[in-house]
């Protein structure tokens, strides 16, 4: 949104679409980090923990959904610049039609797949995990990885990256509710359970997230030539912040819950509070930067 008018044009239909594209990021992604986060912690969590998650996950979900769905008329607003195209059914069989379409279509199968993680079985906990993957896949149907090479590449690190983003910000909600058990050190080694399985995610993350940044920048001094540039600066900084949160949050606070500090536990739970915040913030600075292209080098696709 505050690229859109930065850059001079001001389209308020666009800057529309950046703010409904960042919550779609976070209502979709957190979905499926909830579904990851119980293929992997449920057999650490209390009944009510893993009923929270569950809400959690139906919460999101529902938000991703109505996200998703609120996208189709601001496309159709978007590309005729008239809001009356918003209930032109030809317009909708236009757009169905396009890649966005099919980027919807993948990303609804994935929330309803996601959806059986409510389901209290280790199937259900499987296929949920399978559909967060799909909705990781969903975001490269469509933007940059369908424009630039090398795109077999691109399209594969970004799903990678994109399902480590997921189980990373899905996980800090129910990770609220573990804090607020009784014995603070129950919950400091349940986090620490998880705190394993974050590390390699969060390698993961940085990993996928460097090489499709070097993919599509091309050269460090095309950063400050785009706006594109700009807004992936500012989402590195963000990434910083939040890792410097968390690791704060895993040394200190978690190290006192271990020795039983109630304090602690309340600390940690703010902790997640700011880290949800910053990871919504760095879900809206992605929405600004896949709204504008990088330099061409070169590894643009034709057409």
């Amino acid at each position: 949104m505050i690229l859109e008018f930065w850059q001079g044009s001001g389209d308020l239909w666009n800057a529309l679409t950046v703010l409904l594209r960042a919550a779609g990021y976070a209502g979709t992604l957190g979905a499926a980090g909830v579904a990851l986060f119980l293929l992997f912690m449920s057999g650490e969590l209390t009944a009510d923990e893993a009923t929270a998650a569950r809400r959690w996950l139906a919460v999101l979900v529902l938000a991703g959904l109505l996200a998703s769905l609120a996208a189709w008329p601001m496309r159709a607003l978007s590309l005729s610049r008239m809001p009356e195209a918003a209930f032109r059914f030809e317009i909708y069989s236009g757009i169905a039609r396009s890649r966005f379409g099919d980027a919807g279509l993948l990303r609804l199968v994935g929330l309803v797949l996601v959806l059986f993680a409510l389901v209290r079985r280790t199937w259900g906990a499987g296929i949920g995990a399978i559909g967060a993957v799909v909705i990781a896949a969903s975001y490269v149907a469509i933007g940059h990885t369908t424009q630039y090479r090398p795109r077999q590449e691109l399209a594969a690190l970004t799903v990678l990256h994109l399902t480590a983003v997921a189980f990373w910000f899905g996980s800090l909600f129910p990770l609220r509710n573990i804090t607020l058990r009784r014995d603070p050190r129950s919950a400091a080694e349940t986090l620490a359970v998880w705190s394993r399985y974050a590390t390699v995610f969060v390698i993961l993350v940085a990993a996928t997230g460097l090489v499709v940044a070097w993919y599509l920048v091309g050269a460090a001094r095309n950063l400050t030539g785009s706006w594109f540039g700009w807004a992936l600066i500012a989402k590195l900084a963000l990434v910083a912040l939040i890792l410097l949160s968390a690791f704060g949050a895993r040394f200190r606070h978690a190290r006192l819950m271990l020795r039983g500090d109630v304090l602690a536990a309340s600390a940690m739970r703010r902790s997640l509070g700011r880290q949800i915040v910053i990871a919504v913030l760095v879900f809206y600075a992605t929405a600004e930067l896949v709204s504008v292209n990088p330099i061409d080098y070169g590894h643009r696709l034709p057409g």
